[in-house]
């Protein structure tokens, strides 16, 4: 009897496993979408209102997820408290500090954070296309983001339900 449960607590440790590493990459897909959902509506924001960064920070902030929702309005508070800092160091440094904990890889957090600096002081169209430049990038990196997760996910799921099976097949 203890035999046939240790093997039913182990196939399902095993099937739980694998769902949780396709959960982990379905969760990195939604940060690349929401950074994708930012630079399109900072996009919007610098094209239609022609607003300074920081009070596109503050508009975009009430239209996005936590926790871009209060990095942004964190970045909006800092350069209206006029620390010294210029928008692309304190963008740099609370979105280093907010994509720390996040399942995104190097390529996709570097250009999140790279988009500080990008903009400068340059007109408004110039910038809409450093935003529409940053939005493709990340869009690619979605798009084969999204072919591989298709093809992993099957894979894991069969691994662990069989790696699953195996061990209780070995063990008992």
């Amino acid at each position: 009897m203890l035999r046939l449960l240790a093997g039913i607590f182990i196939l399902f440790g095993s099937i739980g496993f694998s769902f949780q590493l396709c959960q982990e990459m379905h969760k990195r897909l939604q940060h690349i979408e929401q950074m994708q959902e930012i630079f399109r509506l900072f996009q919007s924001e610098v094209s239609y209102s022609k607003a300074a960064f920081p009070e596109v920070c503050l508009a975009v902030s009430g239209r996005v997820m936590e926790p871009y929702k209060t990095v942004m309005k964190e970045i909006y508070e800092q350069v209206a408290a006029k620390s010294g800092a210029q928008f692309p160091e304190i963008w740099k440094e609370k979105m280093e500090e907010c994509l720390r904990d996040m399942p995104v890889k190097e390529a996709e957090r570097n250009i999140f954070l790279e988009f500080g600096n990008r903009i400068g002081f340059i007109d408004w169209e110039t910038q809409a296309g450093m935003l529409e430049k940053s939005r493709v990038q990340l869009e690619e990196l979605h798009i084969q983001l999204k072919s591989v997760i298709e093809n992993k996910e099957k894979v894991i799921t069969s691994v662990g339900i069989l790696g699953g099976l195996m061990l209780v097949v070995i063990l008992i």
